[in-house]
């Protein structure tokens, strides 16, 4: 996904966007608010990283504009230092996604961007590709190229989930709540079996590598040729 980092801070910028590259991403750079807002009205992208605080117009103020000038519907995380009720309210109702407080790991950034792009994509607005794989959610039928894949009802939900945050990932918490409503067993056995098998069935059909496995964090769909 291309995700425009709009952060004053030189060293936070370069490390976000060197993150996000190792995971297959696009970065792109804005070093205040009022870049940031033209990059907006004339890029285009999957996810925007504001920072709280910026020179010249500030993430709040930005957010708010992108939200009610442009009619930008972008998923948007704000990154702050302050974490106060107040804060996040203001945010919110100026229209970030989401708020991620510093200090924070890349990795739960990552999963926050991730899940927040995941919200703003379409359920059941026809088949999802990602490369030579196509998934009909409303006909519930799989295909590799012109070759259908009988998949369980487990397997075809996480495959759902992949097809829809690729090229991002989908992590263990999250495959975990939508197979058992949040109640996982103690043991992620089950979860691994399931991966397991569907990665079986996909491969035996695209005779190539289709589910990555990110280790500590979750799992990534690999594009099919």
């Amino acid at each position: 996904m291309r995700v425009l980092i709009v952060e004053d801070d030189p060293t936070l910028a370069a490390n976000l966007g060197e993150y996000l590259e190792e995971q297959g991403d696009e970065p792109d750079y804005a070093s205040d608010g009022r870049i940031g807002l033209q990059l907006c009205a004339t890029e285009s992208y999957d996810a925007l990283i504001l920072d709280l605080r910026l020179p010249r117009l500030d993430g709040i103020s930005l957010c708010r504009r992108l939200r009610q000038e442009q009619g930008v519907n972008t998923p948007i995380l704000m990154l702050t230092a302050r974490d106060t009720v107040e804060d996040r309210i203001e945010g919110f109702e100026a229209g970030t996604d989401d708020y991620l407080v510093k200090p924070f790991s890349l990795r739960e950034l990552y999963l926050r961007l991730s899940a927040i792009v995941r919200r703003h994509q379409p359920v059941g607005a026809g088949p999802l590709t990602v490369g030579a794989l196509s998934l009909d959610v409303d006909s519930h039928v799989v295909r590799y190229r012109d070759r259908p894949i009988e998949l369980t009802p487990i397997g075809f939900a996480m495959l759902e989930m992949l097809m829809r945050a690729s090229p991002g990932l989908v992590s263990r918490a999250d495959f975990e709540a939508k197979i058992w409503n949040g109640e996982p067993p103690e043991s992620d056995a089950a979860l691994r079996g399931h991966v397991h098998r569907l990665r079986e069935l996909l491969e035996a059909a695209a005779e190539q590598p289709v589910i990555h496995t990110v280790h500590g964090v979750g799992y990534r769909l690999l594009e099919t040729t």
